[in-house]
């Protein structure tokens, strides 16, 4: 029996979809906490997933919290979901980097950097907090930017952290489908940091069925595949990875949007909030379930229940390096395949970067470091280093440009 899971941001109107799927995997938890700031929006979030609890008949409860030492005291699993400056924020992420001739993404580039700035020293405070009342929960982070999240507490915090992406698995199960064969079947060499994964090698048996697996694609229509860079490297890569190497497409896309995919997120959460507030309301609205949220489904649940789970697991999770890919630091962070049980994780050896890879994940590992530097020490040289060598900034001059238009807008005191 879990006795306690505990969720950062449990206010968010897609926390139901975990109580959701909770209840349909029957994890066997005691109660579930949601902590949030104090407000309406916490209340309307909890009272809705105590219908859910309460229509379903699940022997779970269901408690908000607005004290951070309260809500995490005796979790086993602390669940990171908060989102710094809320849906504004990341509008700012996506709409500000255009201007200034990158990509705006939340996780990636310029937006990236802007998200870290405000949420690295939240996420650390947190992190300092709960070491205090419950040094061995174990934290799965689901805040983006992810690889500089989990990087900068695995640096800064004595934590056993663990970062979560639905990116990866998704590949997965698209790979089980074109081959038709349970996952479970399947080894995949997968090599990436979080949202620039590729996959290297699908294996069945032992014997490598890639060659299979790439000649099936080419027939296999599904937008989630590059199929330009799938015939230039002979590699399945994730589809976040065409930021960098469609660069000149998706910025002109960007400048042209009317409105921006944070835009009609935020449009949704306010209409979602309200039909919460219908006490009549016990089941999950089809307009909670278009967001498609199968990282609670397909990623959380699984990493919990191999924890739980005294047979091993193979799943692909953001977590330090420690050797995993040799090009780069053992203490920053990667995402590879990892065997989860009870007994913890364990990362496998992925090797070396492929020769076309190397460079660039070189580059977006030191940007982290560079923009952990600058969140701590409040650091306009290290921000504009950070910027500057980050492979979805163009220029100097933009990252210049975009540092100075942020400081702005995001009332940054960098000295």
């Amino acid at each position: 029996m879990i006795e306690r899971i505990t969720i950062l941001g449990g206010s968010s109107v897609y926390t139901p979809e975990f109580i959701a799927s909770v209840i349909s995997n029957n994890l066997n938890v005691k109660e579930i906490v949601l902590f949030g700031r104090e407000g309406d929006k916490l209340t309307t979030v909890v009272e809705f997933c105590r219908r859910l609890i309460k229509r379903s008949g699940f022997p779970a409860t269901i408690t908000g919290s607005t004290n951070l030492e309260e809500a995490v005291t005796g979790a086993r699993y602390v669940l990171n979901h908060i989102r710094v400056g809320g849906m504004k924020a990341r509008v700012r992420d996506e709409k500000l980097p255009p201007t200034a001739g990158m990509i705006g993404d939340e996780s990636l580039g310029g937006g990236g950097f802007a998200n870290a700035m405000r949420t690295i020293p939240v996420v650390l405070d947190f992190a300092k907090r709960i070491e205090k009342v419950n040094p061995d929960c174990t934290l799965i982070n689901l805040t983006n930017p992810m690889g500089i999240v989990v990087e900068a507490l695995i640096k800064h915090s004595s934590l056993n952290v663990i970062g979560v992406c639905d990116l990866p698995g998704t590949y997965v199960k698209k790979i089980a489908d074109i081959l038709n064969r349970p996952q479970s079947e399947l080894f995949i060499d997968y090599i990436g940091l979080n949202h620039m994964g590729w996959i290297q090698d699908v294996r069945i048996d032992k014997q490598s069925c890639m060659s299979k697996v790439l000649d099936k694609i080419e027939g296999y229509k599904n937008d989630g595949f590059d199929y330009e860079l799938i015939d230039l490297f002979r590699m399945i890569p994730t589809r976040t990875v065409s930021l960098y190497f469609h660069f000149d497409k998706i910025l002109k896309e960007q400048k042209n949007c009317t409105q921006f995919r944070a835009e009609v997120l935020h449009e949704a959460e306010k209409q979602i909030l309200k039909l919460y507030k219908n006490k009549k309301l016990c089941e999950i609205p089809s307009e909670t379930r278009e967001r498609n949220t199968v990282w609670y489904e397909e990623t959380i649940i699984p990493l919990i229940k191999a924890l739980e789970s005294n047979t091993k697991h193979d799943l692909i999770l953001c977590v330090r390096n420690d050797g995993a890919i040799r090009d780069l630091p053992e203490d920053c962070s990667v995402e590879v395949p990892c065997r989860v049980s009870e007994n913890g994780l364990k990362t496998r050896r992925v090797g070396n970067c492929p020769h076309f890879l190397k460079g660039l994940f070189v580059a977006v590992k030191e940007s982290d470091r560079r923009t952990i530097e600058a969140a701590l020490h409040q650091s306009y040289e290290c921000a504009l280093q950070a910027l500057t060598i980050n492979p979805l900034v163009p220029s100097l001059d933009s990252a210049k440009r975009f540092l100075d238009l942020l400081i702005k807008q995001e009332k940054l005191k960098l000295h």
